[in-house]
C-alpha cells in the first residue's frame, strides 16, 4: 500500500528504518525471487585455516564461490535453474584463467549478513555478492578492485524530463520507505518534490509502470533489475558512489595479488567489457588501476602453502615507535633539513598518523634507505614501512603491500612563467628536455615531443634557463624542487601519464594495513590530509576513491585488547 508522507515525517521514518550501514550488508525482502533454488549447506573442508586460499583452489580444482540467489542482474537463478548474472560469469572466467576450465567454478548460496562468515570459515574462497567496501567490511576480509560502483541513483522514462536530482522540481518520486534514500537526495538542495514511499521494491516498480511516479529513487542495482521490468526507462543522475567487490581471506599476499593481476588483465583484454555488454551494457565499468612494471600474473601453481602469520601491529605497540625507512633527499615526499630533522609531505602526514596510534608524533624512528636496499630491510622485519615518493608499480607489488595512493607523481611539464606551457600540443614540435632513464623519456616519444635527454635535472634545468630547451617533460619528483627553489617557473597541474604514490608496507599483514589504510581515510574526512597538501603542493589536492563508512576498529594501538 502506498502512501504520501509530509516531508519531514518521511524522513524520520527513513532516517530510523533506513541505517544506511546495515542496508548495505543485510538482504531486503523485496529483492527476493519466486521461487528460490533450495540452499545446500556446504560441504566441510579438509583444509587447515592456515592454508592459503590459492593452495586450496589448486588441491581441489574447483573455485567455491559464495553468490546470492536473488540479485538480478548480478547473481540470481535463472528460469532454468542455474546460477547466472554478472558475478557468475566473472566468477566462471576466473576459473577458466586459473584452472582452466569455465565450469570448474562451483556456486554456493549466501546472504549479505553472513558472507564474511562463510569466507572466514572456509565454505567458499571468494564471495561475488554485491557487497559494498566499506570501511567497516574491511576487518572481516581483503577486497579485489571495484567490478561495479553502486550509488543512489533514479530510474525514470525519457520523456519524463529528469536528468538528474537537481531536475526533480515538480515531479513525484518513489522509493521504498526503509532504504533511507531521502538524506541523500536532500544534498542537492531544496527541491519542491513530492516523495512517495512504497512498502516494497515490487510496489514501487509498478507504480512507475503506471506512471504513477515520474521516478524511482534507489540504489543503482535495485534500478538495474527494474529496468528490466519496466520497459522503455532509464538510470539516470547517479548520486553517490559506492564500490562494489570480490571479498577473500585476509594476511593471503599471493591470492592478492592474483585477484587484482587478473582483474587488470580482464580490463586489459576486453574481458571485463564484454561482460558489460552483456549484463550491463548502459553502464560504464570503474577505472581499473594499471601499475606500470613487466611483472607477470601469478599461477595458481606458484601459490605458497601457508598464509601470512604475523601480527606487526603487536610488535609496534610493544616497542612504542614505528620504525620507517625514508630518503633524506627526496624533496617534498621526504627529506632532512638543514639541521638534521626529517621533514617532506609523507613525514608530516606519517606524524599525524602515528599520533593517534601512539599518542605522539614522535614516536617515529627514521632509518635513512637507499632503492637498492629498502626492499629487503622491509621484507627482514628492519623496517615496519617506506616512506619518500614510492611507486606503485605491478613489481613492487609482487614484492611489497601498499597503502591507498597519496597522490600522483606523474609526468608534467615545466616551463618558464615568461613562457608558460600548459599542454603537449602548445610544444609545436619544438626542443624538449628529459632527464635520461625517466618516465618522461619513456612519455615523450608518446606524446609526439622533439625530446633531448640530459643526464640529470640540475643539467635539464640549466638548459631549461638558458633557452636550448621551452620545456622539461618528468615526473613531478624530478621538477617540484626547481620549482620551490627558485622564482621564474611554471609547472602545470596536468598529469600527462599516472604514476600513483603510495606509503610501502610489509606484504601480507591485512590488519596493518587496514590500520594504515583507515587511518588515511580518517585524516582525509577531518581535512588533516588536505590541510597537509595544500601547505606542500600547490596543485588541488587530489580526488579519494569512494570508501564509504568509517573505521570500526581502534585507531588507538593502545587501547586494543
Amino acid at each position: 500500500m502506498r502512501r504520501i508522507l509530509p516531508i519531514v515525517m518521511l524522513l524520520v521514518v527513513l532516517l530510523v528504518t533506513g541505517c544506511a550501514d546495515l542496508a548495505q550488508l543485510l538482504p531486503a525482502e523485496d529483492e527476493l525471487t519466486e521461487p528460490q533454488a533450495a540452499y545446500t549447506a556446504p560441504t566441510p573442508e579438509s583444509f587447515p585455516p592456515a592454508v592459503t586460499t590459492a593452495a586450496r583452489i589448486r588441491e581441489r580444482g574447483q573455485l567455491l564461490v559464495g553468490i546470492r540467489y536473488d540479485l538480478e542482474p548480478f547473481s540470481y537463478i535463472a528460469a532454468d535453474g542455474a546460477p547466472a548474472g554478472l558475478e557468475v560469469d566473472l566468477a566462471r572466467e576466473l576459473a577458466r584463467r586459473w584452472l582452466g576450465d569455465p565450469d570448474a567454478a562451483r556456486f554456493r548460496q549466501v546472504r549479505s549478513d553472513t558472507a564474511l562468515q562463510h569466507l572466514q570459515e572456509g565454505d567458499v574462497d571468494i564471495v561475488l555478492a554485491g557487497i559494498v567496501h566499506t570501511q567497516q567490511a574491511e576487518s572481516g576480509g581483503d577486497f579485489s578492485p571495484p567490478y561495479f560502483m553502486d550509488g543512489l541513483a533514479l530510474l525514470t522514462f525519457p520523456d519524463a524530463g529528469i536528468g538528474g536530482v537537481s531536475d526533480l522540481g515538480g515531479h513525484k518520486v518513489g522509493m521504498v520507505d526503509r532504504n533511507g534514500v531521502l538524506p541523500d537526495l536532500e544534498t542537492v538542495g531544496p527541491i519542491t518534490t513530492t516523495y512517495v514511499a512504497y512498502d516494497n521494491f515490487f510496489q514501487v516498480v509498478e507504480a512507475l509502470r503506471t506512471r504513477q511516479i515520474d521516478a524511482y529513487a534507489d540504489q543503482y542495482h535495485r534500478l538495474e533489475r527494474a529496468r528490466r521490468m519496466v520497459a522503455g526507462t532509464l538510470i539516470v543522475g547517479q548520486l553517490t558512489s559506492e564500490p562494489v567487490a570480490l571479498i577473500y581471506r585476509e594476511n593471503d599476499p599471493f591470492f592478492a595479488n592474483l585477484v587484482a593481476c587478473t582483474f587488470q588483465d580482464m580490463a586489459t583484454d576486453g574481458t571485463r567489457d564484454a561482460l558489460y555488454a552483456r549484463w550491463l551494457p548502459d553502464t560504464s565499468p570503474p577505472t581499473m588501476p594499471s601499475w606500470a612494471g613487466a611483472a607477470p600474473t601469478p599461477a595458481l601453481a606458484d601459490s605458497p602453502q601457508e598464509r601470512y602469520a604475523g601480527n606487526l601491529i603487536a610488535g609496534i605497540r610493544q616497542r612504542g615507535v614505528l620504525v620507517v625507512g625514508y630518503f633524506p633527499d627526496r624533496w617534498p615526499y621526504s627529506a632532512d633539513r638543514d639541521d638534521g630533522v626529517q621533514t617532506g609531505f609523507e613525514v608530516r602526514l606519517l606524524e599525524r598518523m602515528v599520533e593517534r596510534w601512539l599518542g605522539s608524533r614522535q614516536a617515529i624512528t627514521f632509518v635513512p634507505v637507499t632503492e637498492a636496499t629498502a626492499f629487503q630491510q622491509l621484507e627482514n622485519g628492519d623496517l615496519d614501512m617506506l616512506v619518500g615518493g614510492w611507486v606503485h608499480t605491478g613489481d613492487a607489488e609482487a614484492r611489497m603491500d601498499f597503502s591507498l595512493t597519496l597522490f600522483d607523481d606523474g609526468v608534467s611539464l615545466l616551463s618558464l612563467s615568461t613562457a608558460p606551457i600548459q599542454t603537449p600540443a602548445e610544444l609545436g614540435g619544438q626542443p624538449v628536455g628529459v632527464i635520461a632513464g625517466s618516465a618522461g623519456q619513456t612519455a615523450a616519444p608518446t606524446l609526439g615531443c622533439n625530446a633531448i635527454p640530459y643526464p640529470d635535472r640540475d643539467t635539464a634545468v640549466a638548459a631549461l634557463q638558458q633557452g636550448d630547451v621551452v620545456a622539461l617533460l618528468a615526473e613531478r619528483l624530478y621538477l617540484l624542487e626547481p620549482l620551490y627553489r627558485e622564482e621564474g617557473f611554471f609547472l602545470t597541474d596536468t598529469r600527462l601519464t599516472s604514476r600513483p604514490i603510495a606509503y610501502v608496507l610489509p606484504q601480507g599483514d591485512s590488519a596493518f594495513r587496514d590500520l594504515v589504510n583507515l587511518t588515511l581515510a580518517t585524516l582525509r574526512a577531518d581535512g588533516t590530509f588536505a590541510d597537509l597538501y595544500t601547505a606542500w603542493f600547490d596543485d588541488p589536492v587530489p580526488a579519494q576513491a569512494p570508501w564509504p563508512g568509517s573505521p570500526v576498529i581502534s585507531l588507538n594501538l593502545n587501547a586494543l585488547p
